[in-house]
C-alpha cells in the first residue's frame, strides 16, 4: 500500500505524489471502496482517484538518481527503435508512452530527435504527429528525471538534448 506524500509512476500520467487515501463521495452506496487521491506532477492541477484494489499493478517506483544520470551518460547506448513511416508509427509510439517504461522511453526520446534532425538537415519538416509525441514522452521522462535527481525539468532536457547533438546522424 502506498503512503500520503509518497511520489510515483502511475503509468502514461507519469509523475504522481499520494496527497490522501479516501472513499470519494462519488461512489455510489453499498460500492464504497478506498481510493488514492493522486496529483499529477506533468499535468499541473489534474487529480487522480486510482483505486487501491489493484494499484500496485498500475504504479512504479520513480526511478534514482543514479538511474536518471546512467540513461542520459548512456545515452549513445541506448537502442533507437524502428518506427514505420508517418502514421502506421502511431500504434508503437502509443503503446511504449502508456507502458512508461524509462528505457523504452529514453530509446523513442532518442529515435524521434534523430528523426527530427535528419529531416531537418534534409530540408523537409518533422511530421506533427511526431512531434506531439516527442513533446508527450519528453515532458513523462523528463518530469520523472527531474524528480529523481532534484532539480528542474528544464535542466535535464537541456542535459539531454545536449548529450543528443553530440550523436551521428547517419543510420548504420
Amino acid at each position: 500500500m502506498l503512503n500520503v506524500g509518497e511520489c510515483v509512476i502511475y503509468g502514461s500520467h507519469g509523475l504522481c505524489k499520494v496527497r490522501e487515501i479516501l472513499v470519494p463521495s462519488f461512489l455510489e452506496r453499498g460500492n464504497e471502496k478506498e481510493y488514492y487521491m493522486m496529483i499529477s506532477a506533468v499535468d499541473a492541477g489534474s487529480v487522480l482517484y486510482v483505486p487501491v484494489d489493484g494499484a500496485e499493478d498500475k504504479v512504479r517506483d520513480v526511478m534514482s538518481a543514479d538511474e536518471a544520470m546512467g540513461l542520459i551518460d548512456e545515452i549513445e547506448d541506448t537502442p533507437e527503435i524502428e518506427l514505420l513511416e508517418g502514421k502506421k508509427a502511431e500504434p508503437m509510439i502509443m503503446s511504449i508512452v502508456k507502458r512508461n517504461v524509462v528505457d523504452e522511453m529514453m530509446s523513442l526520446v532518442k529515435t524521434l530527435h534523430k528523426i527530427k534532425a535528419v529531416r531537418e538537415a534534409e530540408g523537409k519538416k518533422f511530421a506533427a504527429l511526431n512531434e506531439k509525441y516527442l513533446n508527450i514522452a519528453e515532458k513523462l521522462l523528463y518530469t520523472e528525471m527531474a524528480f529523481a535527481l532534484e532539480t528542474e525539468k528544464d535542466v535535464v532536457k537541456s542535459r539531454v538534448l545536449e548529450e543528443l547533438s553530440h550523436l551521428p546522424l547517419e543510420t548504420a
